[in-house]
């Protein structure tokens, strides 16, 4: 029930975070995130270490754009359609997010390669089929907080 918890509090805060302020995102989902991999692991270092494993989600996804100032992976990749940029930002950030857990050897490497997949494709599949943001960011956050349940 803890986890469920968490979970909702995370997609509320990765939405809110998007739409209007950032730092509502950047701040309470990394801890979050730590707080319930800390909870389910037992181990407050883990938990620890996830929050600032968790900061890569300030990484960027915005696609590219020449008239504007773009993300780092929008300039990586030129894309401007966006859906490589959000794939390599499921990627990137579920791998390197989960980067504790795997450490501890508390997730198994086929949940870790099925949670990291899942999350590349949700990136790639939010922006190839131009989802709603409110369905993208709830998809997003559902996406990165389900290590939770992978514990």
């Amino acid at each position: 029930m803890i986890k469920i918890g968490l979970l909702g509090i995370i997609v509320v805060c990765w939405y809110l975070g998007g739409q209007w302020r950032g730092k509502i995102r950047d701040i309470p989902v990394p801890i979050l995130l730590g707080i319930g991999i800390w909870l389910a692991t037992k181990s407050w270092f883990v938990g620890l270490v996830s929050i600032g494993l968790w900061q890569i989600i300030r990484l960027g996804y915005g696609n590219y754009e020449k008239s504007e100032k773009n993300s780092f992976l929008g300039n990586l990749t030129k894309d401007k359609q966006g859906a490589v940029v959000r794939a390599l930002y499921g990627l990137i950030v579920a791998l390197v997010g989960s980067g504790a857990l795997l450490w501890a050897k508390y997730l198994p490497l086929p949940k870790a390669i099925v949670y990291v997949g899942g999350n590349t494709l949700i990136g790639y599949s939010v922006s190839r089929f131009r989802l709603p943001v409110l369905i993208t960011d709830i998809l997003m956050s559902i996406g990165f907080g389900s290590i939770l349940f992978l514990i």
